[in-house]
């Protein structure tokens, strides 16, 4: 099957299963009577979109600071002898998501997330020293200003917020959440019943479980539950991590506008140090050269003189967190 993602049919189905895909008994059936087609043709097509690799998954997508677990961006400063070691020691751990190879001598970017009760700095102390780094930073985010997913399918842009809430201190989770958790984070099955199968695995009612995704969904705790795409397959072979050195009192205006941005799909502020400046970092998605022009256009409208892009050299690790994971 040759599919045009073009033909507004395709960009209709692939809003309903990002945007308002239905928590349902059938949700396929469901999805299916909104387009006018058949169940049968539903899943053909989510089958045909992860085999070409546009669809990575559906599922929940949570907010890790809710369950107790803490992130944070760092960047290690490796020499290219011990460039391989690092990688492998990097990516072996659970708790890293993404690990992406930087043309700066930060060069190894990755995104870590430890379990609750875990100190994020200890674990990180302990990569960098097995990794044999000469250096670190340590950029835990200090305000979100944008999470979203941003497609562009031919002329038509939509964007899908994901809530910025970092989740609630004093919230209790229990065995059964954490067994809910560890269930609905992984792909849904592409059968015509796929809930009745998350049901058997975690022992519970598909009525439990709609019921328990709507009370995560009041609490922030569930950003969303829907289709996660791959912007790579989908054209997006520029991605730019964008750092700019904005002064204290413009960070909160300059981060609002930089948010509007369709091209930027990640905005926050980031802890600084004297020999580390920057403070706002965007991550930015194009399909050309060309186009990254724009960020010098954006520097000269905002009146930053210092920015800095670093591109995606080489991507050794991109993947779903997974809470409550094994150590």
């Amino acid at each position: 099957m040759v599919l045009n993602l073009s033909q507004p049919f395709l960009r209709d189905f692939l809003k309903i299963i990002q945007k308002d895909f239905p928590l349902d008994s059938r949700p396929f059936l469901k999805i299916a009577q909104k387009l006018k087609i058949t169940e049968e043709e539903v899943l053909r097509l989510l089958e045909e979109l992860t085999k070409q690799k546009y669809l990575r998954q559906i599922s929940a997508i949570f907010n890790p600071s809710f369950f107790g677990h803490s992130s944070a961006l760092f960047a290690f400063k490796v020499l290219e002898k011990n460039l391989l070691k690092a990688i492998e020691i990097i990516n072996a751990h659970p708790g890293i998501t993404h690990n992406y190879l930087r043309n700066h001598p930060y060069n190894l970017w990755f995104t870590l997330v430890v379990l609750p009760g875990q100190k994020i700095l200890e674990v990180a102390s302990k990569l960098f020293l097995l990794s044999e780094a000469e250096d670190f930073l340590y950029l835990p985010v200090i305000k979100t200003f944008k999470i979203s997913t941003v497609l562009e399918v031919e002329t038509e842009n939509f964007e899908i917020k994901e809530d910025l809430t970092e989740g609630v201190s004093n919230f209790t989770f229990t065995e059964e959440d954490i067994k809910l958790v560890k269930v609905l984070q992984e792909p849904l099955p592409l059968v015509k019943t796929p809930f009745a199968s998350l049901s058997q695995a975690c022992g519970l009612s598909e009525k439990k479980i709609f019921s328990w995704l709507k009370g995560m969904d009041q609490l922030k705790a569930l950003r969303r539950f829907g289709a996660l795409l791959n912007h790579k397959y989908l054209g997006y072979t520029k991605n730019i991590m964008v750092l700019w050195e904005v002064p204290e009192e413009k960070t909160y205006e300059i981060g609002k506008k930089l948010s509007q941005e369709n091209f930027i799909t990640h905005c926050y502020e980031r802890k600084t140090y004297p020999h580390w400046k920057y403070n706002l970092y965007t991550m930015c998605h194009f399909k050309t050269e060309e186009e990254k022009k724009i960020i010098s256009v954006l520097a000269k409208k905002f009146k930053i003189e210092n920015y800095l892009m670093l591109e995606t050299l080489k991507e050794f690790k991109k993947e779903r967190l997974k809470l409550f994971y094994e150590t």
